[in-house]
């Protein structure tokens, strides 16, 4: 299987420090961000990836590289419209799948290998769509990041930042099939916000009737790295443990 990351944002919620820098590229405990995710889908069997880059794209590539010093095969899709939504950047890596089943994962999420492999175990007889769903996350979560109902048979009813009624969160993991670029598309062709998001694409697929199954990474670490406090409570994290 072949993993794909989003990772061309403009990172705009760290102000002065991304524009100097590529928000995947500031580091925790002397390490870049990106460094961990990919280091993640290596340990998991994944050694296929394609980085979707948009903002400061060459310092991701000159980091990067092919990808040989963490025993993966990198290549890259480019996404010239990065500052309207990571939607966008997930149909630049239609052709790198070529009609197969895959791992995405958003790039400034930190997240385990376990997770990984947990998603892509999950479910094994059913071609469609996986999440990774935390169903404890921390109160810190509850607020910034995208909820999910899920209901019977671990199949989720409702995704977005604003619902109402949710029991879980979206890692930013997911497994998925070729299918989802045609749901894409859609979406891209019915909304006029000029701004496409992931979670708003998974929710028009369910409202068509399409279905996205839960899988419980409750036990897994992952983090979302969206702000310097998020960073710096990283950064405590490694001071701390010693690692």
């Amino acid at each position: 299987m072949k993993g794909v990351i989003l990772s061309a944002g403009l990172g705009s919620r760290f102000g002065s420090y991304t524009r100097e820098e590529h928000k995947l590229l500031l580091r925790v405990n002397d390490r870049p961000i990106i460094d961990y995710t990919l280091q993640s889908f290596q340990m998991a069997g994944i050694v296929e990836v394609v980085l979707v880059v948009g903002f400061m794209a060459d310092r991701i590539r000159d980091w990067v590289g092919h990808g040989s010093r963490y025993g993966l095969n990198v290549q890259y899709a480019f996404n010239p419209d990065y500052e309207f939504g990571n939607a966008l950047s997930l149909r630049q890596a239609q052709a790198f799948t070529n009609d197969e089943d895959f791992i995405l994962s958003m790039g400034d999420h930190m997240i385990s290998s376990q997770l990984i492999a947990s998603v892509m175990e999950s479910h094994p007889n059913y071609h469609s769509s996986v999440l990774g769903v935390d169903f404890n996350p921390s109160l810190r979560y509850a607020q910034d990041v995208t909820r999910v109902m899920v209901e019977a048979e671990e199949q989720i009813s409702s995704i977005g930042k604003h619902i109402e009624e949710w029991n879980g969160t979206d890692s930013g993991v997911f497994r998925l099939s070729s299918g989802i670029f045609e749901i894409v598309d859609q979406w891209v062709g019915l909304d006029k916000s000029e701004r496409y998001e992931l979670g708003d694409v998974f929710a028009h697929m369910i409202s068509q009737g399409g279905t996205l199954k839960s899988c419980d990474i409750s036990d897994c670490y992952w983090y979302d790295v969206d702000t310097l406090e998020d960073l710096q409570h990283l950064q405590t994290r490694f001071d701390h443990s010693g690692e």
